[in-house]
């Protein structure tokens, strides 16, 4: 479905809608996402078609997708959550779950790694002192402004440090 279809949407069956500031994104039961809106917030998809999608979370101004096959997808403003090509290598086909926060992103890998992206005030970048250390991690838990992160030893960390 192409984004000027939007209207067509009551036709389809939406798993769930996720929003920015200024545009929404729906998620098929078919794996598909329709995104529409100001395509500086997300309104716009940088492909076609977006397909095979497992869920998608949105910070304020940009959004991410966790394909069936493990990779990561964002669109919309860089500086609020799209991925840098640095970040995108780690981000391929080894992908447990995504988090956000207002303005960032998180990953938890298959092997218990997590990578962050997007506005480093809001856990867009995890502080090499804690990022040696998150090893094995359970899950992460978003607030606004941070992440925390739950290993498997009992341990929390989080970032940013505000």
């Amino acid at each position: 479905m192409q984004p000027a279809d939007r209207n067509q949407l009551h036709e389809q069956n939406i798993k769930m809608i996720s929003s920015t500031d200024m545009a929404f994104a729906a998620l098929t039961n078919n794996g598909r996402v329709v995104a529409w809106g100001n395509r500086n917030y997300g309104g716009k998809i940088p492909r076609t078609t977006l397909e095979h999608v497992k869920i998608i979370l949105s910070t304020s101004a940009a959004f991410a997708a966790l394909l069936n096959d493990g990779s990561v997808l964002t669109w919309g403003d860089p500086f609020e959550g799209n991925i840098p090509d640095e970040v995108q290598k780690q981000l391929v086909k080894n992908v447990k779950m995504i988090f956000s926060t207002k303005s960032a992103f998180s990953a938890l890998l298959n092997d218990g790694r997590v990578v962050a992206w997007g506005d480093e005030n809001a856990g867009g970048k995890i502080p090499n002192e804690i990022q040696t250390q998150l090893q094995n991690v359970k899950f992460i838990i978003p607030t606004t402004t941070c992440f925390i992160a739950v290993c498997e030893n009992g341990k929390m960390f989080k970032w940013p440090e505000n």
